[in-house]
């Protein structure tokens, strides 16, 4: 048996490749030593063959001619046993010498590798470098972006604030001429009603429209004998100082009794013969309060012509005893000082 003859030159090139040298004598043999591809498909279709790492051997042929001797057999046989271990040895020496040029294309290869993978690894560090300057650039735009619009965004509250309160400040404005015209106009109004109401209690009390206190008319009363004053209107207006300087820390107080000493007045001018008008019970809570407990009060009425009866229950004024013109006078005396807020307050 012997170890079939293979191209040596595809077998070197297998080998190159990476594949084993006993591999590849069997691929070469088993696949006819046409080519490297049948060879290298032959690897791949048996590579789990549990014979694939053993070296194929094949019968060879010996010729032995009639005569030969057996010295002459054994002669060859010896030949042919030196011939094969000279064959093993080339065999081996090839082997080894495959075998480290495997060893140092593999090295190579391996360098070849590394430096494939250190230009992918430079490749891929430059790649991402890149990547993260260009990142690092649209962060700083869009930071650009942000300042410039958050600067507008200032911009845009400071203009509407101020134009807020530029529209503020012009209805303030306009709030407070609309206030002041209103406040003319109320002014205007009370104004016009005091007028009005000065009218009305002159025409109630049966006085002329102007303001004549200094003369006051004096007004005849048809089957009324006039009657000479006794009391004069000085006296009456001294009466209404001192009530009201003796009561000036109170002014509701000093206006009440004012009102009511006006309506006594105003009731007999109109109602001479009413007896109810000319009779005032002095224990009346309302008149006691109001007028009846003021210093004064009743002294302006006793001027006016009322008399106190013997028992001071009350304070008449007999019909004979009415002087229109004197109680005419002493309504101007109490319209003026309730239309005078410094009456009496300025006299010694």
């Amino acid at each position: 048996m012997a170890v079939p003859q293979v191209d040596k030159k595809m077998l070197g090139e297998l080998e190159v490749m990476g594949f084993p040298a006993v591999r590849s004598i069997r691929a070469l043999h088993y696949s006819g030593n046409s080519n490297l591809e049948s060879a290298i498909n032959w690897l791949l279709e048996h590579e789990s063959d549990s014979d694939i790492d053993q070296l194929p051997l094949v019968s060879r042929e010996i010729s032995i001619e009639c005569g030969d001797t057996s010295n002459e057999v054994r002669n060859s046989a010896q030949g042919m046993r030196t011939h094969a271990q000279e064959r093993k040895s080339e065999e081996q020496a090839t082997a080894g010498s495959q075998k480290e040029i495997s060893e140092v294309e593999r090295e190579l290869n391996a360098n070849e590798h590394e430096e494939e993978d250190r230009k992918r690894v430079l490749a891929l560090h430059k790649s991402k470098r890149v990547e993260e300057e260009k990142s690092r650039g649209r962060i700083r735009n869009q930071l650009q972006e942000d300042k410039r619009v958050r600067i507008q965004a200032a911009k845009d509250v400071m203009e509407a604030k101020r134009t807020l309160e530029e529209n503020q400040r012009k209805r303030m404005m306009e709030s407070r001429k609309a206030e002041q015209e209103e406040e003319k106009r109320a002014r205007e109004r009370i104004r016009q009603r005091i007028e009005d109401d000065k009218a009305e209690r002159r025409r109630g009390l049966g006085l002329p429209r102007e303001n004549t206190v200094a003369s006051p008319p004096i007004v005849t009363l048809a089957k009324v004998k006039p009657i000479e004053p006794i009391v004069t209107s000085e006296q009456l207006r001294d009466c209404l100082r001192n009530l009201k300087k003796n009561h000036k820390d109170d002014n509701a107080r000093v206006k009440r009794a004012f009102q009511i000493l006006l309506k006594i007045v105003a009731n007999i001018v109109k109602n001479p013969e009413e007896e109810k008008f000319r009779r005032i019970r002095l224990s009346n809570p309302v008149f006691k309060d109001r007028v009846g407990n003021l210093q004064g009060g009743v002294e302006f009425l006793e001027l006016c012509g009322f008399k106190k009866l013997r028992n001071n229950s009350y304070l008449v004024m007999p019909r004979g005893k009415v002087d229109v013109a004197l109680l005419n006078a002493a309504g101007v005396g109490i319209a003026s000082a309730m239309e005078n807020p410094y009456f009496g307050l300025l006299s010694k």
